[in-house]
């Protein structure tokens, strides 16, 4: 039987459209063929261009989920935390059982609200003099003034300004990367804000 002719194929494919939808064995053949000579199909790259768009998005939708629930746990952290605001007149007992409902979270391993004193100028003027608030880490001196040896990140909230200070809110987290800059601070500068107002009255 004579070798069929490069056009001869041509017409051939083109005449039968279907023949290789027929005949997927040949197809795998081809492209086995076309990889073992350095070529790469438009379809593979059609695939893996899909793969790699896939998987970027499902990363999207694990983070913005993650996101979610944690905001979800702020949320219902900080709802408990406004309603002790105005169940007690007692500064010592609403730092204590502040303490107790943000040390519930399983990243938080220490919480102080704590009066202004003087002692905490040095601190103040360092990490709270910008917005009043920092989140990250801090020096072992600034740690020894509010948390213990094993705390790694930390957040810290100004109660007022820096010419009034009436107190500090600090939470203390083994976890190095727990607290950090980018952080959303929706949430508790809410609470904040609610407590400036308390102690105020409170004052």
């Amino acid at each position: 039987m004579s070798e069929l002719s490069t056009e001869q194929v041509i017409d051939y494919l083109q005449q039968h459209p279907d023949f290789l939808v027929h005949h997927p064995e040949l197809l795998a053949q081809l492209e086995l063929q076309l990889q073992a000579q350095g070529a790469t199909s438009l379809v593979h790259i059609q695939q893996r261009q899909l793969r790699e768009h896939n998987t970027l998005l499902k990363s999207q939708i694990d983070a913005m989920s993650k996101h979610a629930t944690q905001n979800e746990l702020v949320y219902r952290l900080f709802s408990q935390c406004h309603r002790q605001l105005w169940n007690h007149d007692d500064f010592d007992t609403l730092a204590n059982n502040l303490r107790n409902i943000i040390c519930s979270s399983e990243d938080v391993n220490d919480c102080k609200l704590v009066k202004y004193n003087p002692e905490y100028d040095e601190l103040i003027a360092h990490r709270l003099s910008h917005s009043g608030h920092y989140l990250g880490r801090i020096n072992k001196q600034e740690c020894e003034q509010l948390f213990s040896e094993d705390t790694q990140s930390v957040a810290i909230y100004l109660i007022g300004d820096t010419k009034h200070p009436i107190a500090i809110l600090a939470f203390g987290s083994n976890n190095v990367n727990h607290f950090e800059p980018a952080q959303d601070n929706l949430f508790v500068l809410d609470f904040i804000n609610a407590l400036h107002l308390r102690l105020q009255k409170l004052a």
